[in-house]
């Protein structure tokens, strides 16, 4: 029989004074049944009289499906949302996310669309990157100068790449760049970046090289809550920033000894077990489930960032067979000797790189000698761990009225 709206009150009147659904269910004369269910509603939100739905599997997912049917204005397939959504770790049925995905369109289409929302990563999306102090390391001429670090990461994976650089130029960033997408092994979708016009990079030097490798760049902005109007750019939480710090001391005796800290703390970080979204990394795989969902949820729970990748590599986009050449200078070959010649002077190549080719960029009285590792059969000893675009060495240039004959 269905309950009055009087008596429903009374029975949550009733519950209220005793704090028990027996003693409830006595005073008012019904099954202790009703009363739990309807102080269940109450406390978790939900209208106690009339029909309630029941959560589903994809409601953690319900923001991300709604980013989904937005960006494709529509036109996304329950089958492709259903095929990310398992990568993603989803463990529920195609039918559910046909479900979810209709009543996402139908809100679309009627115009009730939500234009802020949280941000739910995904595998082979987004990749972040950004500049960040670096150590003290001895220049060309002897004297400390200060670095740059450019930090680079996955936004699902939380794969991080750290590169030391001289310098914040257009070469430096397309070298960094090269080599974080050598070392991914593939590039993602897109590329959130949060470089100010200085050193020579301007936002549409940016623009060119993700084309070249497949990328469309967006600019990144920390979202404030409190600002008004709109900003360009993709707005993110200060928390899913790119870190630029890194754990290294504040000076160190040569170039190649930070490029080697640089390569421990990633290889340190990349292997550090970290928390994720909605579920506790150390969290064991439920048993007693089919063999295909035991899988990916093994896989969804993966720890580490390194691990991630193994997954996210698979949604990643092949990377062209030349790398980007924007802003890397003169392209020459290194001669027998070892050696290059830039403007009269000879300059010699760290490593046996006899024929191979190289860059030299002149810039502020110095000279960037810059290789691609990848292509190298035999890379410099001080070289191992890198990979992709690199720079092997720097020399200053002597001045006008200095003698051009000789090696540097």
């Amino acid at each position: 029989m269905k309950m009055t709206n009087r008596e429903i009150i009374e029975i949550l009147v009733a519950y209220d004074a005793t704090e028990s659904v027996y003693a409830a269910a006595r005073i008012v004369g019904c099954d202790p049944k009703t009363v739990r269910r309807y102080v269940a509603a109450r406390d978790a939100g939900r209208p106690v009289t009339g029909p309630s739905r029941r959560s589903r599997l994809a409601d953690a997912y319900a923001e991300k499906i709604e980013e989904w049917v937005d960006r494709s204005e529509g036109h996304i397939s329950a089958v492709r949302a259903h095929e990310r959504l398992v990568r993603m770790g989803f463990t529920g049925s195609e039918r559910t996310t046909r479900r979810v995905v209709a009543e996402t369109k139908s809100r679309w289409q009627s115009g009730s669309r939500r234009i802020f929302r949280p941000w739910v990563t995904e595998p082979g999306l987004w990749l972040q990157c950004d500049w960040g102090p670096g150590p003290l390391v001895p220049g060309p001429d002897g004297e400390p100068r200060r670095t740059a670090l450019f930090s680079a990461w996955l936004a699902w994976s939380r794969f991080r790449v750290v590169i030391p650089c001289r310098d914040r130029t257009l070469g430096s960033l397309v070298c960094c760049l090269d080599a974080t997408l050598t070392a991914l092994g593939g590039a993602p979708t897109y590329l959130l970046t949060r470089l100010r016009q200085e050193g020579g990079a301007r936002h549409p030097d940016v623009v060119a090289v993700g084309r070249h490798y497949g990328m469309k760049v967006r600019t990144c902005v920390p979202h404030d809550p409190e600002g008004g109007g709109t900003q360009a750019g993709v707005r993110v939480a200060a928390a899913d920033l790119t870190p630029t710090d890194a754990d290294l001391r504040p000076e160190y005796a040569s170039f190649a000894e930070l490029q080697a800290a640089c390569q421990e703390f990633g290889q340190w970080f990349n292997g550090q077990v970290r928390h994720w979204q909605g579920q506790r990394p150390d969290a064991a795989p439920e048993s007693g489930g089919e063999p295909e969902v035991e899988q990916r949820r093994a896989q969804a729970q993966a720890a580490t960032p390194a691990e991630r990748l193994l997954i996210e590599r698979t949604r990643l986009h092949p990377l062209p067979p030349a790398p980007c050449v924007l802003g890397l200078g003169q392209q020459t070959t290194v001669s027998e000797t070892d050696t290059v010649v830039h403007d009269g002077t000879r300059y010699a190549v760290p490593g046996s790189l006899t024929g191979a080719q190289v860059w030299l960029r002149a810039a502020r009285g110095e000279l960037a000698v810059v290789a691609d590792l990848a292509a190298l059969a035999h890379r410099p000893a001080h070289l191992v761990g890198a990979d992709g675009l690199t720079e092997i060495a720097r020399y200053r240039t002597p001045s006008r009225g200095a003698s051009r004959n000789g090696t540097r």
